[in-house]
């Protein structure tokens, strides 16, 4: 019968590397947290030891003990953790920061606040994951998350909303954007509007925007976009209260589809379309075709975003710097100089075949 080693029957240690090599456990434990304080022979004579004993590693609670540092950061955002991998906006965003981490050696941590926001009497939880800092990605105002976050002695970068005192900001001018995309609209003559608004709380309300919810948005980049919209049609004598705004609870295909029903639906059916996001509307010119109505002919309909569906949708949109949202974020994350700095990109306007003149 074979003799059976002592690292066979336990966890083997920092301690049996060391022993193995006939180093101290501080340089066994260099050679995976500070490996440029050792040869690079060295480092992989004890390498080779662990792999030969089984050694996996410093455990991830003492190597942040000895550094100081977790080696991740934490993503933050307040859909349920399957959206992150569905949504073409929140993907380009996670690539910048991917990409950051990446030249950074640095893990990522995503923590959906979802189910913080659906039930208010459940714990709240960030995750077991010890992170270096956190971003914040479009988290809603009134998540618990974002207290216990701001309690955690770590960093913290907001990207969209919600604003914060003293913390970093990296976002884009969301009023000025939707101002211009209406005033192109108007430009076109158009006179007769209907609005695909995105959630203005986490209810899973869908229905018209009605005046009560209309003072009461609790995301900041929801308001900005509606006051926006609003203050172009104003200026062209335009009342709010004579443009329908059909709220949607998840920004989806499907949502706008049956959002634009309703605004289609109307006696006065408007001829232009504005859309808070691409998904919503590339839904809604799905459901227009479907009616018998031509794009631009009988509905113009403008998005916002420009995932790359809009493109091959031929989709006039307000292109937005998602990926470079996510690196300059990670670029604050990793100065930690203390400062407020906030971060406002710049959009653009992209016209394609989805909007024309008013008949």
């Amino acid at each position: 019968m074979p003799m059976t080693r002592p690292h066979d029957r336990r966890k083997v240690t920092l301690k049996d590397v060391a022993a193995q090599v006939g180093v101290s456990h501080t340089t066994v434990s260099n050679a995976y947290i500070r490996p440029g304080q050792l040869s690079a022979a060295l480092r992989e004579k004890i390498l080779a030891a662990a792999q030969e004993l089984g050694y996996t590693g410093p455990d991830p609670a003492a190597k942040q003990l000895a550094t100081g540092r977790a080696g991740a950061l934490g993503f933050l955002f307040s859909e349920d953790l399957p959206y992150a991998f569905t949504d073409p906006a929140v993907l380009s965003v996670l690539n910048g920061v991917a990409r950051s981490c990446d030249a950074l050696e640095t893990d990522l941590a995503l923590i959906s606040a979802g189910s913080n926001l659906r039930n208010r009497t459940a714990p709240v939880s960030l995750g077991n994951a010890a992170v270096d800092g956190y971003i914040l990605y479009s988290v809603a105002p009134d998540s618990r998350c974002v207290m216990m976050a701001q309690q955690r002695n770590v960093p913290l970068v907001v990207v969209d909303q919600p604003r914060l005192k003293g913390v970093p900001y990296v976002g884009i001018d969301d009023r000025g954007s939707a101002y211009r995309a209406a005033r192109t609209l108007l430009d076109l003559g158009h006179r007769h509007f209907g609005i695909l608004s995105l959630k203005t709380a986490h209810d899973g309300y869908f229905g018209p925007l009605t005046a009560k919810r209309r003072a009461n948005i609790a995301h900041s980049t929801i308001a900005m976009r509606l006051e926006g919209y609003v203050h172009a049609l104003q200026e062209a004598g335009i009342a709010p209260e004579d443009v329908p705004t059909w709220e949607i609870p998840i920004n989806s295909e499907d949502m706008g589809a049956e959002g634009v029903r309703h605004l289609l639906n109307r006696a006065q059916r408007p001829t232009a379309i504005l859309a808070m996001s691409d998904r919503v509307a590339i839904g809604a010119m799905q459901t227009i075709r479907a009616l018998g109505l031509n794009i631009p002919q009988d509905v113009s309909i403008f998005g916002f975003d420009d995932i790359p569906a809009a493109e091959s949708e031929d989709l006039s949109t307000v292109r937005q710097p998602h990926e470079r949202k996510g690196t300059e974020a990670v670029r604050l994350l990793s100065a930690a100089t203390g400062s407020s700095e906030n971060v406002i990109l710049e959009t653009e306007l992209v016209l394609r075949g989805s909007i024309g003149s008013a008949a």
